[in-house]
């Protein structure tokens, strides 16, 4: 039985803001949305069946971040076997805990290591939940039909519930159904939507033609907000250094950051502390200048700026993966200098850090990771 609902294909826009990932690749009629669907297909047949149906159902969801995470894991599968490496057991059984990492795998020497996924958005549980709740209705306002006018989008706030969306479609229709059809629609009265902490603000602007297929939506103001990718990092992989406790093999968390600014240097910086630079004066009167780092990281920090949370072998950083990119991604493995039960060589393909002395020297790779071409789903 397909995982993707069997539906009317013939949508080819790209997918709209507001719309879940899972409801736009099963929908879209786009040559390479039926490639997805194909790869996923494959790739979850060949998925155990003991752990499939749960996989699947949190790929189907309307949440985007259950939907990404069931994908990485899926991914992380995959991409396991494709380098070399055998999956002995999804959510192995532990003999101190009730928890089980994702998945428990061997090198080809039968070197065996736990790994565990883990997401970082900067977002919460109640920012994740609040966030789908909002995209719901902004789904529904940019598909309300509006030829003769596009509509100017702020937002402030977050919901706290649901948003009456059969209310509010149904007092936009008749907003914009009274608007002027002239360019004087620019002066009307704003349409204002305002439930549960969130607030949302629509302005008309007239459109040069009309057009029955545009989305509603033709401008999005956000506020401006302050980014600090490390410090949205660092909570997953935090929450993940000692979950498992005292582990029997090597422990690998792979991480998949999703947000517009995460990249490597935010993890590093996550797991090592911050870095800044210390300016001094030497014996003679010469500038020192010296790159340190912070003692706030994962791996070397409070309350005494010394090796913590040493269960945590390494970490695998992959940057914003999902059904439509991953071949084209690469990754960086950063094992933990100080671990207790340090990597084997797992060759995933990905640029690697290794330790010289007492700093780290980069290796890079020039692998495609699943042996698909870059350009993947383009053709």
């Amino acid at each position: 039985m397909s995982i993707f609902d069997n539906t009317p294909r013939d949508d080819m826009e790209p997918l709209p803001a507001g719309e879940a990932q899972f409801a736009y690749l099963s929908r879209s009629g786009r040559p390479e949305a039926a490639r997805v669907r194909d790869r996923a297909e494959a790739w979850f047949a060949s998925y155990p069946d003991t752990h499939r149906d749960d996989l699947v159902a949190r790929f189907r969801s309307a949440i985007d971040d259950q939907h990404q995470s069931a994908f990485f894991e899926l991914f992380l599968y995959h991409l396991l076997q494709t380098r070399g490496c055998k999956v002995l057991e999804i959510e192995p059984k532990l003999a101190h805990t009730d928890k089980s990492p994702d998945f428990l795998a061997e090198n080809a020497k039968q070197e065996r290591f736990y790994v565990e996924a883990v997401q970082a958005s900067g977002l919460s549980n109640q920012d994740v939940a609040a966030r789908a709740r909002l995209n719901t209705a902004l789904s529904v306002i940019d598909r309300t039909s509006s030829p003769l006018h596009f509509l100017e989008l702020k937002v402030t706030g977050s919901p706290t519930k649901p948003l009456s969306i059969n209310k509010l479609k149904a007092g936009l229709k008749s907003w914009i159904a009274g608007l002027p059809a002239d360019a004087t629609a620019t002066q009307a009265a704003p349409f204002i939507w305002d439930e549960h902490g969130a607030k949302i603000q629509l302005n008309a602007w007239t459109r040069g033609k009309p057009d029955e297929k545009e989305r509603a939506i033709g401008i999005r103001r956000t506020p401006v907000t302050w980014i600090n990718p490390s410090q949205e990092i660092r909570p997953g992989l935090k929450k993940k250094a000692s979950r498992y406790g005292q582990l029997d093999h090597p422990y690998l968390v792979a991480l998949n950051a999703l947000g517009t600014h995460h990249n490597e240097l935010a993890v590093i910086d996550a797991l090592l502390g911050t870095p800044y630079i210390e300016i001094s004066n030497g014996p003679n009167g010469e500038e020192i200048v010296k790159d340190l780092r912070r003692p706030d990281g994962i791996w070397h920090g409070p309350p005494d700026g010394k090796p913590q949370n040493t269960r945590m072998s390494g970490v695998l950083a992959l940057m914003r993966i999902d059904p439509w990119n991953f071949a084209s991604k690469t990754g960086l493995l950063i094992p933990n200098p100080w671990a207790v039960k340090p990597l084997p060589q797992i060759g995933l393909g990905t640029a690697e850090l290794v330790v010289v002395g007492d700093e780290y020297g980069r290796k890079e790779a020039m692998h495609e990771l699943l042996n698909i071409p870059a350009n993947w789903p383009e053709g």
